[in-house]
């Protein structure tokens, strides 16, 4: 009665009566179809006791051994919504899901105790714009085991159509755009299940999706609420096609005129072309910083409608800070064609931090955007005539007309895209090797770090030393330290990263623009976007007048060597070569720290890019809820890894690992090598994203053919998709005499699991050799050996020379 995908169809009248009903001629706006959906209830002429019913959709199968199910009443002529319930003990669904990958099955075994999920359930609430609704509701009128149960769909309906609404609000804009373009092939099956034995829990099949199923929970903190991904993952079906999500298309060349009010809302208007690559029926999604409202869009001149609810569920499990809107066609878009688009939207992204210094809350989700692309942008500000605007690319307009000041900035070359910064600034420019650093510095420091309250002490009554006599209480006044210079290095800064941007261009290649704009943000963090860093106050400051917080050498080197070179990288990695998916971007955050590293290298010495590595290697090794930071999951995990207590796995095991994984993979291929290896990642992936196995291709072209693990596979699949820092032993013997030397090199391994194993260099320094004899050795936890024959005694063996394996020596 099923067959993969689907459920098999043999339906007569009466069922196709009950499925197929007519759309409502008056909801065909998407404010009207959300209306159906706030009203959302379960209809009790399809309401049935069912039994053995089966949904398969790839990886993801749902039983229904015994229970009832109840249809909600049809929204635009669809059944979108069904509600399964067990009542009796022996009633009950199941839900399979078989990830094809490891890292997958560690993450599901993780949260669940399984690789594989296989949980009963006694209820569940169904959301299908992929006419899967319609598909049950067929099997079950065909089914002669199934019998109508009216009282038990009113009965449910008391309690569950207020729980439809709630859970649909989530996927209102979702629902209404597959509704309006009538395509059941695009649409997704959604499932909230509560398990007997894992609790409430999400399931997402999405075929729009890279990675078409999505399982996890919801979760509540102080900071919000939050998911827990148990697992994501491309099908085993869709790998087999390997065909992605056809793209439907982005915004190009943006213009954006924005008004900044004296209380710093900002009202925009936001012009860009949209040549579609396929054709588009219905509706079409775009995203915007949650802060910001939609005023109106039209196209080609014509107003079209808006449409947008907060959908906090969705946006949780698809790992996304933005929120969607969708506009109605009025006429399905042409694929090939390019349309004129004009968006007017305002909020408050720009939050004051005191004494006109400024935080941009929302930098990459200003404007309204839609999938991964590159453009150019004209971008016009207008704020008060006492402040004023950076952003990417040359400044073509700074002219003030009574209070106003209006400032332009335009990029030569299409972009990933574009931030802004406002302050009231001083600036510094740096002209070298054929590209423009310009420093922007706020003139006075954010409220926070500047001590404004004097202190008074008071001393305690006490005795003299002479007389006898009491002295009386003392009170002691001390005036607050000036506030810090935000401009003290600004100097250093420009020079620092135009060396930085030199050495990076003579290795990487030219950056996307040749200009960079340096402007501070308040908080202890910084972002690199095209043409424009964002870097923390701090490292605006001298070393001395930082908060007695951060002056520990690790962040005083983070903020005075690391950060603005880090920043400068992402021009490379992360803006000109994008990450495929969110698995992939630990290598943009990984090769622009280790950029960072290697600059401090040339700058201060190997011994300081080892003073890094050291301290990575201890923030890995911390423990965090009971095992180590780096045990928390692969790299691959990306914002996955993120946790609300205590230390931040996913910054950790991103910054630091990713830094000894690219270390451990330049050490293995040679300085040469590895600097032509990013050369050549820049080239071929310019304007492109690069996935995780892409990049361990890539690096297999420059690496040794005659080590072991020539393809990296060994390499990737325990340092990148797996995850254990071994502790390694070397112990040498020697026997014989010269000329024939007999060395028995042994590691012992112990820290890690009984199939950890690694490739790990050992360096031998014969008595007078000007060069070394390199030997590798497959390590395990019973301990590995090799024997070499010398010319004369070792005078050093060295096990992963330069730091070249990420371990623990004993």
């Amino acid at each position: 009665m099923s067959r993969e995908g689907r459920l098999k169809l043999r339906c007569g009248a009466a069922a196709l009566a009950l499925i197929s009903v007519a759309a409502p001629a008056e909801a065909r706006t998407a404010a009207e179809l959300a209306g159906q959906f706030r009203e959302i209830e379960l209809d009790p002429q399809a309401s049935y006791r069912v039994r053995d019913l089966q949904l398969r959709k790839d990886d993801l199968s749902i039983y229904l051994h015994d229970g009832f199910l109840a249809f909600a009443k049809p929204v635009g002529g669809r059944r979108i919504f069904v509600v399964y319930h067990a009542t009796e003990t022996g009633d009950h669904a199941e839900v399979l899901v078989r990830p094809p990958d490891q890292g997958e099955r560690a993450s599901l075994a993780r949260y669940t105790k399984s690789p594989i999920l296989n949980e009963r359930v006694k209820e569940a609430v169904f959301i299908s714009t992929d006419g899967s609704a319609e598909e049950m509701l067929a099997a079950v009128l065909e089914s002669p085991a199934s019998k109508p149960y009216p009282d038990m769909g009113l009965l449910l309906g008391s309690r569950m159509n207020s729980v439809m609404r709630n859970i649909g609000s989530s996927f209102q804009v979702r629902m209404v755009q597959d509704l309006l373009a009538d395509n059941p092939a695009t649409g997704f099956l959604y499932a909230a299940l509560s398990g007997t034995a894992l609790g409430n829990f999400d399931l997402l099949f999405d075929p729009a999706n890279k990675e078409q199923i999505v399982v996890g929970q919801v979760t509540s903190s102080p900071q919000g609420a939050g998911f827990n991904v148990w697992a994501s993952f491309e099908t085993r079906a869709s790998r087999r096609r390997q065909s992605a999500p056809g793209a439907v298309g982005s915004l190009s060349n943006y213009r954006i005129d924005s008004v900044i009010d004296p209380d710093f809302s900002m009202t925009c208007t936001t012009a860009a072309d949209f040549r579609p690559e396929q054709a588009v029926k219905g509706a079409l999604t775009f995203e915007i910083a949650p802060a910001m409202e939609i005023l109106s869009v039209s196209v080609d001149g014509a107003p079209v409608e808006v449409f947008r609810r907060d959908a906090m569920r969705s946006r949780l499990m698809g790992h996304r800070s933005n929120e969607q809107f969708l506009i109605v066609l009025k006429d399905p878009m042409e694929a090939g064609r390019t349309y004129k688009m004009e968006f007017r939207h305002r909020g408050k992204v720009i939050l004051p931090a005191g004494n006109n210094v400024f935080f941009v809350a929302s930098r990459v989700n200003w404007y309204p955007a839609r999938e991964a692309g590159h453009s150019v942008y004209d971008l016009t500000f207008r704020l008060p005539k006492h402040l004023t605007a950076v952003a990417a690319g040359d400044q073509v307009e700074d002219k003030e007309e009574g209070e106003t000041r209006t400032v332009r900035w335009r990029t030569p070359a299409p972009i990933r895209m574009a931030g802004f910064n406002i302050g009231d600034y001083e600036k510094i420019t740096v002209k070298r090797a054929g590209m423009t650093v310009t420093v922007y510095s706020n003139r006075s420091a954010e409220s926070a770090l500047v001590q404004r309250v004097p202190q008074v002490i008071m001393l305690p009554p006490a005795w003299a030393v002479r007389g006898g006599t009491r002295r009386p209480v003392e009170l002691i006044t001390i005036t607050p330290p000036p506030p810090p210079n935000p401009q003290a290095r600004s100097e250093a800064l420009a020079s620092e990263i135009s060396a930085a941007l030199e050495w990076y261009a003579m290795h990487f290649g030219p950056p996307p623009l040749n200009t960079l704009t340096v402007s501070p943000i308040p908080g202890n963090f910084g972002q690199g976007f095209p043409g424009l860093l964002y870097l923390s106050t701090l490292a605006f400051l001298d070393e001395k007048d930082r908060p007695e917080a951060v002056r520990s050498s690790t962040l005083r080197l983070f903020y005075s060597e690391i950060l603005s070179a880090h920043e400068a990288s992402h021009q490379w990695w992360g803006n000109l070569v994008g990450a495929a998916t969110y698995h992939d971007e630990w290598i943009s955050e990984a090769l622009a720290n280790y950029s960072a590293i290697m600059v401090l290298e040339r700058r201060k010495g190997a011994k300081a890019a080892d003073q890094v590595l050291d301290e990575g290697l201890r923030a890995l090794r911390a423990q965090h809820e009971g095992k180590t930071v780096e045990e928390a999951g692969p790299i691959t995990w990306g914002v996955r890894l993120r946790s609300e207590t205590g230390i931040d796995p996913y910054r950790v095991i991103t910054y630091d690992k990713g830094s000894w994984i690219v270390h451990m993979l330049r050490r293995r291929m040679g300085d040469q090598a590895f600097l032509a290896m990013l050369g050549e990642l820049r080239k071929r992936y310019a304007s492109r994203v690069v996935s995780t196995d892409q990049f361990r291709e890539l690096a297999a072209e420059f690496s040794p053919k005659d080590l072991p693990d020539a393809k990296l596979e060994g390499f990737f699949d325990t340092w990148v998709y797996s995850t254990g820092i071994p502790t390694l032993e070397l112990k040498t013997a020697v026997s014989g005499k010269a000329p024939k030397v007999q060395l028995t090199v042994t590691v012992n391994q112990t820290g890690v699991g009984e199939d950890f194993s690694i490739d790990v260099p050992v360096e031998i320094w014969p008595a007078g050799a000007k060069t070394p004899v390199v030997r590798w050795i497959r390590t395990s936890g019973d301990g590995a050996s090799v024997k070499v024959t010398l010319p004369r005694h070792p005078q050093r063996v060295e096990l992963g020379p330069g730091n070249g394996v990420l371990a623990v020596r004993k």
